[in-house]
């Protein structure tokens, strides 16, 4: 469990790294102020994880049918599984339903972090 953690922490600091880097560049680049530059691609990027860990998570039990010689589906097949394969419909496994809810839980997870990172910045809060 301490190492998952560790993971956890791990993937949040590469992300919430990468969202800092990004919204310094675009904020020095528009001449805004360091402090709203970061909360504000905090915010950004959090809320899309938020809303990216809600669509991974309300898929139904059914997923596109998969050709039987292991090549890839129709191109019929939607974003995260979702939509309708030219070769039908099946029933998630239960491996497929529990990775589609570790993925919801770690995009949940990480949005959430980078938001509450980005209230921390926020120059209009007052926490720095």
């Amino acid at each position: 469990m301490r190492d998952a953690a560790k993971r956890i922490v791990a993937l949040v600091a590469v992300v919430a790294g990468i969202t800092a880097l990004v919204s310094l560049v675009v904020g020095l680049l528009l001449g805004a102020d360091v402090a709203r530059s970061l909360a504000t691609g905090f915010y950004v990027v959090g809320c899309f994880l938020i809303v990216l860990g809600f669509f991974a998570g309300v898929r139904g039990p059914l997923r596109p049918r998969t050709p039987a010689g292991g090549e890839e589906r129709d191109a019929v097949g939607g974003l995260f599984g979702i939509g309708v394969s030219a070769r039908g419909v099946r029933r998630a496994t239960s491996e497929e339903r529990a990775d589609a809810l570790a993925t919801t839980w770690l995009f949940l997870a990480i949005g959430v972090a980078l938001v509450a990172l980005g209230v921390v910045a926020d120059p209009r809060v007052g926490f720095l």
